[in-house]
């Protein structure tokens, strides 16, 4: 799938804001809304996949395809892993 890279970018809302050239409150209510794709770390803070967001926008996002890509790349990842991988991003 071509949104999906082999080593995805993940934006905060700042840089996804930035991106944009949006307010961070609009980045905000579009994950309220769930317009874009995002995910929420343990902490509450949001990333956003910069090649998934500029697809929604596009209108050519397939967030099945994309969660089964990330599925099998990730199939042998351990909670402990995700979270130590969060962690690192602060």
């Amino acid at each position: 799938m071509a949104t999906a890279a082999a080593n995805p970018q993940f934006l905060t809302v700042g840089e996804a804001a930035a991106l944009l050239n949006v307010n961070e409150q609009t980045i905000r209510r579009w994950i309220d809304a769930e317009s874009i794709p995002y995910m929420e770390l343990p902490d509450g803070s949001y990333r956003i996949p910069q090649g998934a967001l500029v697809a929604s926008l596009r209108g050519n996002y397939d967030l099945a395809a994309e969660l089964h890509e990330l599925d099998e790349r990730n199939v042998g990842l351990t909670d402990e892993q995700v979270q130590a991988t969060a962690l690192a991003d602060k």
